[in-house]
């Protein structure tokens, strides 16, 4: 049976192998160490971090009747921090709005074969540019919200949605306010539909 000397012996010779595995302090070896394990540490803690967000903020909801977008804000004033992330979901879905207007004005300007007149493409551009930049939409709609602590700030995830009864009926005013496109591209089918959709949306 092993006596106390052993025990005691075992456990120093223990002490000394971990003693001289670990680098001394001030030597390049240990700044690594050290280095690495704040690394480690990072690396969990932004794992932790991305597990908790909800799955909205990479996936936003899919819908025939609206658009939906994400933003992200971030600030030491949790109420700034999500009137940032708002903000910037509403600023995503004015370009989609933009972008779906541009398309639909273009697409409607082909139907009735003035696509090619330099003064139609002119006001196409100027119409889109006012939607993306100077129209006040008021139609949005906040739906979620998430907060998360980042460091000494507030990070906010908001979820917004954009009903296309309200987006369409924005393109719709901004176009009849055209006298150009006014009389160019209502008379096409893509106008047409534009405005069956305003109507079907009211119905809602």
């Amino acid at each position: 049976m092993p006596s106390n000397r052993t025990h005691i012996a075992t456990a120093a010779l223990a002490l000394a192998l971990v003693a001289c595995s670990s680098p001394k302090p001030g030597t390049p070896e240990f700044v690594q160490k050290k280095e690495d394990e704040q690394q480690k540490t990072a690396v969990k803690a932004v794992e932790q971090a991305v597990a908790t967000i909800p799955s909205w903020v990479s996936q936003p909801p899919v819908s025939p009747d609206a658009w939906y977008e994400v933003g992200i804000g971030t600030s030491p004033d949790m109420q700034i921090a999500m009137d940032n992330a708002t903000q910037a979901a509403q600023a995503r879905l004015v370009f989609r709005l933009a972008t779906r207007a541009s398309g639909l004005m273009k697409s409607a300007a082909i139907q009735t074969g003035s696509s090619g007149d330099p003064v139609v493409t002119q006001e196409i551009e100027r119409v889109t540019k006012i939607i993306a930049t100077e129209v006040n939409i008021a139609g949005f709609i906040p739906e979620r919200n998430f907060p998360q602590q980042d460091g000494k700030n507030y990070k906010f995830f908001a979820l917004v949605r954009l009903p296309l009864g309200e987006g369409n009926k924005v393109i719709a005013d901004q176009v009849k306010k055209s006298a150009v496109l006014d009389g160019k591209v209502r008379t096409s089918d893509a106008w047409k539909q534009l405005e069956k959709e305003i109507e079907e949306a009211k119905k809602k």
